[in-house]
């Protein structure tokens, strides 16, 4: 393993155990249950007010756009977007790091397939226009919660104003953020297996 790649797993392992960090410190104020459902608590126990602020909510965002914004090399799915504003469905830089187990690799790329293949899910509808899954997680990261997109932004005040549909999406989000942490997770899980591989075999060098 170079210095590049174990680098990279260090940070991804590192970013991925800061998430359920902000479930440990929450689950005794809060009663969220430390794990990827957690956050749907945040939602059902906080007012519509709260949920905007919500700690472990924010913390947690915060956090979580590393997994989706290329720019730091650990992004499990880029959310990134070309000039007609269409998803750009790449597979993850993860996979071009080199000097890894065949197994982390397949784990990295079922993790993706299955993150895109839940995006591409659209259980709502807004003006005869179905609102998939990836939809309302760009919406809610981009019009409010890590970056303020002018579009997004638009988008999510447009349905502020529907507040049975705005609270189901607002459910939605969460129960989506729920699933990418836990596909976050076992690649963090799969990245700490070959750090502690490359470790033995340095020691036995």
């Amino acid at each position: 393993m170079n210095e590049t790649t174990r680098k990279t797993l260090e940070l991804f392992v590192e970013k991925a155990e800061r998430l359920a960090k902000y479930f440990r410190e929450n689950d005794a104020r809060n009663s969220i249950v430390v794990n990827p459902g957690g956050l749907v608590g945040v939602v059902r126990n906080a007012g519509e007010e709260e949920w905007q602020i919500a700690s472990t909510l924010d913390g947690f965002l915060m956090t979580f756009r590393l997994f989706v914004q290329p720019r730091d090399g650990i992004a499990l799915y880029s959310l990134e977007r070309d000039s007609q504003r269409q998803p750009k469905r790449q597979k993850p830089k993860l996979l071009d790091i080199a000097g890894l187990s065949p197994d982390w690799y397949e784990k990295v790329g079922q993790a993706y397939k299955h993150i895109d293949d839940t995006l591409t899910i659209a259980r709502f509808s807004y003006n005869g226009q179905s609102i998939t899954r990836r939809e309302i997680l760009e919406t809610f990261l981009y019009g409010d919660g890590v970056h303020i997109d002018a579009t997004h932004r638009e988008t999510l005040k447009q349905r502020r104003r529907l507040p049975d549909l705005f609270r189901d999406l607002q459910l939605e989000f969460t129960i989506i953020l729920a699933f990418m942490f836990g596909e976050i997770l076992a690649v963090a899980e799969a990245s700490k297996q070959e750090l502690a591989g490359a470790s033995s075999l340095s020691s036995e060098e």
